[in-house]
C-alpha cells in the first residue's frame, strides 16, 4: 500500500519536523541571549542598527516556531518545514551583512558564523527529502558563489581547516544526515503502521487515519463510509487446518481486500480476523456495491478447496448521523454481528439478509445500512460439512 505509506509518513514527518524546529528555535533563543555577552553588543542593544533588527526579526521567528500551533498553525501543518526554513534563511542572511559590512566587528563574525554553522548541523536531526536538502545546500553555496564566505584560500597558515571549507563540508555532512533520517523513518514508520501478517495497517495507525478521513469528510460535507469485515468460521479454520494454515488464511485475505479496493481506500486489521475498511467519499449504496465486487466471491482458497468467505458491515457518517469516528465503527460492528445472529450461525447465507437459502439473489436490511457477504448456505451442522463451504 505505498499510497498509504506516503500518507503515513507525511503525518509522522511532519510531527518530527516540528518537533526538531521547535527544539532549534529554542537553541536560537538561547544562542541570540549568550551572544549579547559574547560578543559584546548588549552595550549597544537599544541601538537601531541592521544588526540589532535582523537578530530581533531572527528571535521572532524563533519564537513563533516555539509557539507550534497558537499561531499560524494550519500553515505549519501544510508546511511543516516552514518554520525552520525561515530560522536558516534569517540566521543566513544575519551572517551575510555581517561579513559584508566592514564596520562589523570579528567577534560579532564570529558569533553570527557558529550560528550560521550550528543550524546547519541542527539538519542531520531531520528526515529532509532530496529536494529540502538541495535546497537548504543552496544557501551556502549561494553565500559562496557570492563570495561572502571568508577564508578563500581553505586552510590556513596554522594548517586549520578555514571557515569557509568547514561549512561546506558540515553543510554537506549534515544535509547527508538528513537523508539517512528520513530512511530510518520510513522503515521505523512502516514497522509501526503496518500489520506484518497481512499487509494492512495496524490498528493504531488506522485510528489515525480513521480520524482524519472523518475528520476530512467533515469538513468538506462528503460522505464517508467504514466496512466492518469478519472472516467466517475461522476458529474452525484454525481447528481444521492448523495455525500456521489459518496465519496463510489470514494474510491472504487481507491482501486480497487490499488488492480489490482504490488506492485512496484503506484497510486496518482491527484484531484477529477482523478487518476495518475506510471508504472516503462513498454513500453506503456505493460502499455496499463496492465490498460486493471485493469480497463477494471469497478472499482466498482454503486447503480443502472451498473458499474463505466473510461477513461485512457498513455505515456512513452522514446517512447514520454519526458525529464521532468510533461511533461509526461501533455501528458497522454491531451491524455486521446482526448479521451473523440473524442467520442463527458463524456466517451462512450468500449476498442476502435474512436468508438462508444457497444462491440467493443480493438485497439490503430495510434501513439498517448492513451488508451481508458470507458464504453459502448449508444446513447441515458446521461440524459436519467441509470448512468454508
Amino acid at each position: 500500500m505505498p499510497f498509504f505509506h506516503n500518507e503515513a509518513l507525511r503525518l509522522r514527518r511532519g510531527e518530527i519536523l516540528r518537533q526538531t524546529g521547535r527544539i532549534a528555535a529554542g537553541f536560537v533563543l538561547l544562542y541570540l541571549i549568550v551572544a549579547l555577552v559574547w560578543d559584546g553588543s548588549y552595550a549597544d542593544l537599544l541601538n537601531a542598527n541592521w544588526q540589532n533588527i535582523i537578530r530581533a526579526l531572527v528571535a521572532l521567528i524563533a519564537f513563533w516556531a516555539m509557539l507550534d500551533g497558537r499561531l499560524g498553525a494550519r500553515l505549519r501543518r501544510k508546511v511543516p518545514l516552514l518554520p525552520f526554513g525561515l530560522l536558516m534563511l534569517s540566521v543566513g542572511v544575519l551572517f551575510a551583512l555581517s561579513l559584508a559590512d566592514a564596520a562589523t566587528s570579528s567577534h560579532m563574525v564570529m558569533t553570527h558564523g557558529l550560528l550560521m554553522l550550528a543550524m546547519g548541523m541542527l539538519l542531520s536531526a531531520m528526515p529532509l527529502t532530496l529536494l529540502e536538502v538541495c535546497v537548504f545546500i543552496a544557501i551556502p553555496a549561494g553565500l559562496d558563489v557570492t563570495g561572502l564566505l571568508p577564508d578563500a584560500s581553505g586552510v590556513t597558515t596554522a594548517g586549520v581547516m578555514s571557515m569557509r571549507v568547514l561549512f561546506l563540508v558540515m553543510t554537506v555532512t549534515a544535509a547527508l544526515s538528513a537523508l539517512l533520517q528520513l530512511y530510518r523513518t520510513i522503515i521505523n514508520i512502516q514497522q509501526i503502521a503496518q500489520d506484518p501478517l497481512t499487509g494492512a495497517y495496524s490498528r493504531g495507525f488506522g485510528s489515525e487515519m480513521l480520524f482524519l478521513g472523518f475528520e476530512t469528510a467533515r469538513r468538506s460535507c462528503r460522505p464517508f463510509s467504514v466496512a466492518f469485515v469478519d472472516l467466517d468460521n475461522f476458529k474452525q479454520v484454525n481447528d481444521a487446518f492448523g495455525h500456521d494454515q489459518g496465519d496463510r488464511i489470514l494474510a491472504c485475505s487481507g491482501k486480497s481486500l487490499i488488492a480489490g479496493l482504490r488506492r485512496g481506500d484503506v484497510v486496518v486489521r482491527w484484531g484477529g480476523e477482523e478487518f476495518l475498511v475506510l471508504l472516503p467519499g462513498l454513500t453506503s449504496a456505493q460502499a455496499r456495491e463496492v465490498m460486493r465486487r471485493v469480497v463477494g466471491k471469497g478472499l482466498t482458497d482454503l486447503p480443502d478447496g472451498y473458499r474463505q468467505y466473510c461477513s461485512v458491515g457498513i455505515a456512513e457518517r452522514i446517512e447514520d448521523k454519526q458525529e464521532e469516528p468510533h461511533s461509526l465503527v461501533d455501528l458497522a460492528d454491531q451491524r455486521m454481528y446482526d448479521i451473523k445472529r440473524d442467520q442463527g450461525t458463524d456466517g451462512v447465507g450468500y449476498l442476502l439478509s435474512g436468508r438462508r437459502d444457497k444462491g440467493s439473489a443480493s438485497s439490503d436490511r430495510d434501513g439498517s445500512g448492513a451488508t451481508i457477504i458470507i458464504h453459502p448456505a448449508c444446513d447441515a451442522p458446521l461440524s459436519a460439512k467441509p470448512i468454508g463451504s
